[in-house]
């Protein structure tokens, strides 16, 4: 700017004569932006701010839907980004199904670590697919939460985990909505105690695991809206210790 001869404070006007652009010609430093600028009409018309086209207001939501990246939706999104989800299992199971937890097989592919052995003292190597829940110590603890949603089935891969929750724990009914919450909160417990011993060397049992998955789910079930006496539901209540007939 200084060697175009114009200030820092140098307005769009400065460059305009008699209704069309007049660019200093003592550097070649703005020929690129002359070449950008061409195309752009001079009105003498009161300036106005749009955004996108004319007419439409600035918005922050508008800005971000304009430059992000758009993707087709993924079948596991309302598993996760439910009404009564707790934000940050949310965000925990979200990094578990985009894959983006750093376990010990990633750690040591750039050199981190210098062992991926799985934190849960089985002897395997820890990736996504075995700590979710293929690990001896995820497995019971993934195993009693089935239990308590009344589920009784053989585990299943974390793909198959995942289609099978994105397919059976759809729609607002409330044995839905217990599977979301069990399924987020035993993610993101079974995390936490992975990096609990990884960075404190502290190790809780699997029941307390349990015990903390079912805190956090019945807490969340029993602070919503009332939901009508039903008997279906009793035993669901009974297994996450939620009054029946107050749960949402």
């Amino acid at each position: 700017m200084f060697e175009a001869g114009l200030s820092k404070h140098a307005r769009v006007k400065e460059v305009i004569r008699k209704g069309e652009w007049c660019w200093p010609q003592a550097s070649c430093d703005v020929v690129e932006l002359q070449q950008r600028v061409r195309s752009i009409p001079i009105s003498t018309a009161p300036d106005s701010i749009h955004w996108d086209k004319v007419g439409e207001v600035f918005s922050t939501a508008s800005a971000f839907h304009g430059i992000r990246q758009r993707f087709l939706s993924v079948d596991w999104h309302d598993i996760v980004w439910h009404s009564s989800r707790i934000p940050k299992h949310a965000f925990s199971l979200w990094l578990a199904l985009r894959g983006a937890h750093r376990t010990k097989d990633k750690l040591l592919a750039i050199g981190v670590v210098h062992s991926a052995d799985c934190a849960f003292l089985c002897g395997e190597t820890e990736t996504l697919q075995h700590l979710f829940f293929q690990c001896p110590f995820s497995s019971m603890v993934w195993r009693e939460v089935l239990l308590m949603c009344n589920i009784v089935r053989p585990l299943l891969s974390w793909a198959d985990e995942v289609l099978w929750m994105s397919t059976h724990a759809r729609g607002s009914a409330f044995h839905h909505n217990v599977r979301r919450l069990a399924f987020a909160a035993t993610v993101y417990h079974l995390w936490i105690e992975r990096n609990r011993r990884c960075f404190k060397n502290v190790f809780l049992p699997y029941q307390e695991i349990i015990r903390l998955v079912k805190q956090d789910v019945s807490g969340k079930l029993a602070s919503g809206k009332s939901y009508p006496s039903c008997e279906r539901y009793h035993s669901l209540c009974v297994n996450w210790g939620v009054p029946f007939g107050e749960v949402n």
